[in-house]
């Protein structure tokens, strides 16, 4: 009975080691899942981390990129450098950046517009000098040459409705200006 008892015991015991070795086996591996866990997060941390520092850098280079063409269109102010300015300026994610740049080239789109309206009145103002030219060349002309075409007198012009007739205008004639001041039929 005695070695029966001790027996039992001793298989008690060996169950007991059994089951506390199996405890501390679960225990362990639940330690080392957790730490491959700790180890996979802290690693996936780590790839987002660089992914986000590889796009900031991406926008950074786009801001970059969209100020030198900025820049360009700054620098020289011509319509043709309008749109890649723009294009460059719509890859940029900070709007911020995107709102200055917009101003930025808004200006010079104002600056051109008012050079080319400048321009456009400079041409309309030598095209009416010119015009002005060829009317007073007409007009010399006309002076210069016998007074062929005048009327006879002045009851003739007034029934024209041409009077008053002014040096140079057709149907002047200085028998018709008495007083030589330029004016006939006055």
């Amino acid at each position: 009975k005695k070695e029966k008892a001790e027996k039992e015991k001793l298989e008690i015991e060996k169950k007991e080691k059994e089951k506390k070795a199996e405890e501390a086996k679960k225990a362990e591996d639940a330690k080392k899942a957790e730490e491959a866990k700790k180890a996979e997060d802290a690693k996936k941390a780590e790839e987002a981390k660089k992914a986000e520092d590889a796009k900031k850098a991406e926008e950074a280079k786009k801001a970059e990129d969209a100020e030198k063409a900025v820049q360009t269109l700054e620098a020289n102010q011509v319509t043709e450098n309008v749109a890649p300015a723009q294009a460059a300026i719509s890859n940029v994610a900070d709007q911020g950046i995107k709102d200055s740049l917009t101003y930025r080239v808004g200006l010079v789109q104002n600056a051109i517009n008012i050079r080319a309206q400048q321009a456009a009145e400079a041409e309309q103002a030598r095209q009416a000098a010119e015009a002005e030219q060829a009317r007073q060349a007409q007009q010399q002309a006309f002076a210069s040459q016998p007074q062929q075409g005048a009327y006879r007198n002045c009851r003739e012009a007034r029934a024209a409705g041409a009077a008053p007739l002014y040096r140079g205008q057709p149907g002047y004639g200085s028998h018709l200006d008495r007083d030589g001041d330029g004016v006939a039929c006055e």
